[in-house]
């Protein structure tokens, strides 16, 4: 009863804006927090303007919505929205943090003040008329590149390669996150910095925060999480273009293998731009978690031969994580049992690449290449699904103590 009758403010700080046709994303400034909330909980939200108290906003609340909500339910929304610093703050509420929590020991090594000096120059790219010219050359110039170097399949020499390949990794990683950063700049929203940590606790990771997008439409959060490889796609046609006109091979083919790096970040079963890119079009930020819960539910719903009410929205996503399950399974299936050689052999092959790069003796042959980054993909994805399916087991003998 005492917090029914406490008198709740909304900070000065939370700002609304709409998310999508039936929800609002809920922003506080100071902290850099984002909610999604539901047209009832936002209209809820609004009558706390320190005037009333929580029976009050309950009986001003139902004078226009008619919808059934008591007291208590209110308490506790406001309670768990108190982390957000809807209403003030304590020793409690902390700032979000810059590095995304998938990141592990992540740091910010570019400022967004240094950001911000260069990306003005680069919102031309996103003028709609040079983005489809880019597209269609990059088409042409990458189709001739695959073609001219599968047929040929020149041997990549060490004494250039490797230090050309780690060299333009690193600059094609940076112009990636400069994408999402000047996409963020040119739809006028904040971004911040760009780091560096390791994803799964072992692969090296880039990223920007563009946390701010949440507050665009679900079409211009699409153009800002595809900016990094539209970037990458212009950095390595600019390096097709020079080898070719110099005659220089090898830049070709690692404008291929970067670009190939950079089309790997599509793939929407990691959590990379693929996946954001989904998520944003199906208006499901945790995406994987609502693919899974609904295909469990269809299923169960199948063997128990119950009717399951979902929206035509809901079926897709679960559509997702079906083909999510069959495009692993389908990967796995060739790389165990067509692949396998290569699996086993696969701590060799590393290995000696190592000691030939070391000894300056390193040749390795175009296709060579790209079977060796099929496997590495295997692995990754392997050890990702162990770790996940760990962290569960962990969770439910947690549980059950």
């Amino acid at each position: 009863m005492i917090e029914e009758k406490h008198i709740y403010k909304l900070s000065s700080d939370i700002e609304f804006s709409k998310f999508n046709e039936n929800e609002y994303l809920l922003h506080n400034a100071k902290l850099n927090k984002y909610t999604k909330l539901n047209q009832k909980y936002h209209d809820l939200l609004i009558l706390a303007d320190g005037s009333r108290t929580v029976s009050q906003i309950n009986v001003d609340f139902q004078k226009s919505h008619k919808l059934p909500i008591s007291d208590s339910q209110i308490v506790v929304l406001f309670s768990q929205l108190k982390q957000y610093g809807a209403f003030g703050y304590d020793n409690s509420i902390k700032e979000q943090s810059k590095i995304p929590d998938y990141i592990k020991y992540g740091f910010i090594f570019l400022k967004p003040e240094i950001i911000s000096k260069i990306v003005p120059f680069l919102k031309l790219l996103f003028v709609r008329k040079v983005f489809y010219s880019v597209i269609v050359f990059s088409i042409i110039i990458f189709s001739y590149n695959i073609y001219e170097n599968y047929y040929n399949n020149p041997t990549l020499n060490s004494n250039t390669f490797v230090p050309y390949f780690m060299l333009l990794l690193f600059i094609s990683t940076i112009f990636h996150e400069l994408g999402h950063a000047s996409a963020s700049h040119f739809f006028k929203t904040k971004h911040g910095g760009i780091g560096f940590g390791f994803y799964l606790y072992f692969i090296p990771a880039f990223f920007a925060d563009v946390t701010d997008i949440w507050r665009l439409n679900k079409w211009k959060r699409i153009i800002v999480n595809s900016s990094g490889i539209y970037f990458e796609i212009i950095f390595c046609l600019i390096l097709s273009i020079i080898g070719f006109f110099t005659k220089h091979h090898m830049l070709e083919i690692l404008a291929l293998v970067i670009l190939v790096k950079g089309l790997y970040n599509l793939f929407p079963f990691l959590r990379a731009d693929g996946y954001w890119i989904l998520s944003d079009l199906l208006d499901k930020p945790n995406l994987n978690f609502h693919a899974m819960n609904n295909l469990k539910l269809i299923v169960l719903s199948i063997f128990k031969n119950e009717k399951l009410k979902l929206k035509k929205n809901d079926y897709l996503i679960a559509l997702y994580g079906c083909f999510n399950i069959v495009m692993i399974g389908i990967f796995f299936y060739y790389q165990i049992f067509l692949n396998w050689h290569s699996i086993v052999d696969f701590p060799t092959t590393i290995y000696n690449i190592i000691i030939s790069i070391f000894q300056w003796k390193f040749n390795l042959s175009f296709n060579e290449l790209f079977k060796i980054l099929s496997v590495l993909i295997f692995y990754i994805i392997s050890i990702k699904i162990t770790v996940g399916i760990m962290k569960k087991l962990l969770l439910f003998f947690k549980h059950t103590k």
